[in-house]
């Protein structure tokens, strides 16, 4: 038997065994939700009020758009924009 015979006759056990699985899951779950709405009343409407979820916290601050490239912020402030490389030296 080949490779992938032995792998297509592998898939196919799994996928049985996979089936039985969830029929054996899904009958239990049956018997359950019959159990349950044969001997248990409808629980009634919740009296407490649902919770309020609590309002986001404000964002930060924007920052100032910085000063135009080349140009200090304030008067005798350095700024911290990059150069432009393509500027001539004046």
């Amino acid at each position: 038997m080949g490779f992938m015979d032995k792998a297509k006759e592998l898939a196919e056990q799994a996928q049985k065994k996979l089936d039985e699985a969830q029929t054996k899951f899904n009958d239990s779950q049956r018997e359950k939700a019959e159990g349950q709405s044969a001997s248990a009343p409808a629980d009634p409407a919740p009296t407490e009020a649902p919770a309020v979820p609590e309002p986001a916290p404000d964002p930060p601050p924007a920052a100032q758009a910085p000063p135009p490239s080349g140009q200090p912020a304030e008067p005798g402030e350095q700024s911290n924009a990059t150069p432009d490389p393509f500027k001539p030296i004046e």
